[in-house]
């Protein structure tokens, strides 16, 4: 008797890496990507000075 309430299932086969079709990069893409990435930073500049700002006062907040 096992401790399992039903039998465990076969090993999956392994799946061989299949290649990708390569990215289009287009103009819109490219500064949608770059829009993107800089509403990051900005929140996370936000962020970080505010946990700075924060650490500053003595947590007074």
């Amino acid at each position: 008797m096992t401790p399992y309430s039903q039998p465990l299932a076969p090993p999956a086969p392994l799946v061989e890496n299949v290649a990708r079709p390569a990215a289009v990069h287009t103009p819109a893409k490219l500064a949608a990507k770059a829009a993107k990435k800089e509403r990051k930073h900005a929140r996370l500049r936000w962020f970080f000075s505010w946990c700075w700002g924060c650490q500053y006062m003595g947590g007074s907040f």
